[in-house]
C-alpha cells in the first residue's frame, strides 16, 4: 500500500495553511522574526520564503518593492524550523492609521470593536498599546502575542517577576483545610 504524503487527509497546501494558522499569520502575509534584522518573511504553499529586506522596513515597502522582493525570496527551512519550535517568534506590523482610517481593536471587555481613527485620547491609548488592527481577524490572531507583550512589558516596567505556574499540590478544592495561623 502506498503512504500519503499528506498530514490528517490534507495535501501539500492544506499543510502549509494548517502551519499558517498554528503561526497566526496568512499565506503571503509578510512579518518579521524577532533577533531577523536582515530579512523579512511570507509563507507560501511550499514553505517559508525569506526576502532580504530588512526588518525595519515592514509595513514601509510600496507594493511594486513588496513584489520584486517577493518574486527574489528563497526558501528558507531553517527559520521555519525555528518558528515551529518556538526558537524565534514572529513580530507582528504595528497598524498606525491616520484620519479617517477605520480600525479594529480588542475592547476592555474582550470583544473586537471597531472605529474611525480621529485622533483621540482613546485612538492613541490603542495605538501606543499596539491595539489597532486592520481587521477583525487580525485583532483575534495576535491577540496571544499582543497580551503576552502587554504583560511582560508591565512586570518589567515595575520590576516583577513573571508568575510561576501553579503545582498539583498548590490547587485547594472545597474540602482542603485552610491552614490555622
Amino acid at each position: 500500500m502506498e503512504k500519503q504524503g499528506c498530514w490528517n487527509g490534507m495535501g501539500r497546501r492544506g499543510c502549509m495553511e494548517a502551519v499558517a494558522d498554528l503561526l497566526h499569520v496568512e499565506l503571503r502575509e509578510v512579518f518579521a522574526v524577532e533577533g531577523v534584522a536582515e530579512s523579512l518573511f511570507f509563507l507560501a504553499e511550499d514553505g517559508l520564503y525569506a526576502m532580504a529586506v530588512q526588518a525595519d522596513l515592514l509595513g514601509t515597502l510600496s507594493a511594486e518593492e513588496l513584489e520584486a522582493a517577493r518574486a527574489a525570496a528563497v526558501l528558507d527551512k531553517g527559520c521555519l524550523a525555528d518558528l515551529l519550535s518556538g526558537a524565534a517568534r514572529i513580530r507582528m506590523e504595528p497598524f498606525v492609521p491616520v484620519e479617517p482610517d477605520f480600525y479594529y481593536y480588542m475592547a476592555d471587555d474582550n470583544t473586537v470593536r471597531g472605529c474611525n481613527w480621529h485622533g483621540t485620547f482613546a485612538d492613541f491609548a490603542h495605538a501606543a498599546a499596539g491595539n489597532c488592527f486592520r481587521t477583525e481577524a487580525e485583532v483575534l490572531r495576535y491577540l496571544p502575542q499582543l497580551e503576552e507583550q502587554l504583560k511582560a512589558r508591565y512586570r518589567a516596567e515595575r520590576g516583577l517577576a513573571a508568575p510561576e505556574e501553579a503545582g498539583p499540590t498548590d490547587e485547594l478544592s472545597l474540602f482542603d483545610e485552610l491552614p490555622h495561623d
